[in-house]
């Protein structure tokens, strides 16, 4: 799994830090945006929200990534257990309304949420398509937002498209996925660990897990 380095000075950083004090990270705007790539995925970032609202609207605080898909299928992205409540923009075509397009839009989804409050959405994303994340807070002002530089995590997953049983992501379906399997049993519409849709974790995703055993992936 690619993990990137925190930013430890900006993490060190007060929660009474004001705009006038914050520290720009390198992807306060859509030109710095951090790339990454299929083969980093499953992603983890964590890293520290930005100064200004770079893009009209929310989120606040933005930075900014940007995935050059190569690879058809499902995707779950989220921003959970940030710091406050966040927002998350998906753009194609551009980064930002200029030129490009609104693709999708989370906020809230991710478990406990709220008082949580961040977001996790699962999409389908195109291989040949580039795609921007605008990541930042839900509102610009106190009590309702976090300060500038707040701590947020940052994470995508290949859920499925080539081998939904391969829930961690590793390429290979093998005993971390049986346990991710185990660990979700029981009525759980929705969570990737229900591999036939049935809206329950049981036997039938077992055995889905187990005919797919050993590498598996693009």
């Amino acid at each position: 799994m690619h993990r990137a380095a925190p930013i430890a000075a900006f993490l060190a950083i007060s929660s009474s830090l004001t705009a006038q004090d914050c520290i720009p990270p390198p992807n306060e705007t859509c030109d710095g945006a951090i790339v990454f790539t299929l083969d980093d995925l499953p992603y983890d970032f964590k890293g520290p929200l930005g100064c200004e609202n770079d893009i009209a609207d929310k989120p606040y605080f933005d930075v900014f990534f940007r995935y050059d898909c190569t690879c058809t299928g499902e995707y779950t992205v989220d921003m959970c257990d940030s710091s406050g409540d966040t927002y998350l923009r998906i753009y194609t075509g551009a980064c930002g309304w200029s030129g490009g397009s609104e693709f999708a839009v989370a906020d809230d989804e991710c478990p406990g949420s709220p008082p949580n409050a961040d977001p996790r959405i699962t999409v389908t994303l195109e291989a040949g398509t580039t795609y921007w994340f605008e990541l930042g807070t839900w509102r610009p002002d106190p009590p309702w937002a976090p300060p500038p530089n707040s701590p947020y995590n940052f994470r995508v997953t290949l859920c499925s498209g080539f081998c939904p049983a391969d829930l961690d992501g590793s390429g290979d379906v093998g005993f971390a996925d049986l346990l991710t399997i185990l660990a979700a049993w029981g009525p759980c519409p929705g969570c990737p660990a229900d591999l036939d849709g049935s809206g329950d974790v049981g036997f039938t995703d077992l055995l889905s897990a187990l005919a797919a055993w050993g590498a598996c992936g693009p």
